[in-house]
């Protein structure tokens, strides 16, 4: 038979069970977001308070920045890397992509710090203006500079990898070998 006092403290862990399964669910919400991509503070944030509220959302931030599974400088940092390595983009691109995502100016600013545009230009476009060499001159200079203009790089640096796809296309034109693929 149960005695009041052993219902007393049934109810009552049943009560802090209870008090404690949003916090579960939220952090078992959160490990799952970061198991598919890595998040910055302001995503993660802004998703768990959609489903648990500011407070809870607060809570499990702070449990995962303290526990360094939340970063916005390895963030930033990762994804310069990846835009480097597999979709190369513009400086201001880059910037705008991490402002969208709530990193902060200087920590944007430490990421992108000796960043090489005019290489990463190359990169973007070998491939496609290998594909429109049978193109004249001012053709050519139309579309590939529209596709690094997409891509989010400046003027400058669009005019800089003109030149240097022009000097390698004429060497190609003069027996030499052809546009290196990325």
């Amino acid at each position: 038979m149960e005695t009041p006092s052993n219902r007393i403290a049934s109810i009552s862990q049943q009560s802090v069970y209870t008090m404690q399964e949003p916090s579960r669910k939220a952090d078992a919400a959160a490990l799952r977001l970061l198991a598919i991509r890595d998040r910055t503070v302001s995503e993660m944030r802004s998703h768990l308070e959609r489903r648990f509220g500011a407070e809870l959302a607060e809570r499990t931030v702070t449990k995962l920045l303290s526990q360094g599974l939340l970063n916005d400088t390895d963030f930033a940092h990762h994804w310069r890397q990846n835009r480097e390595k597999r979709k190369p983009r513009g400086l201001t691109m880059i910037k705008q992509e991490l402002r969208q995502r709530g990193i902060a100016e200087d920590t944007i600013e430490a990421a992108l710090e000796n960043f090489d545009s005019a290489d990463a230009a190359y990169r973007a476009v070998a491939k496609y203006a290998s594909r429109q060499t049978a193109l004249d001159k001012l053709s050519f200079d139309r579309r590939v500079g529209a596709f690094l203009g997409r891509r989010g790089f400046e003027p400058r640096i669009i005019r800089g990898t003109l030149r240097r796809l022009h000097t390698e296309l004429d060497l190609q034109n003069e027996g030499q070998p052809s546009l290196p693929e990325p």
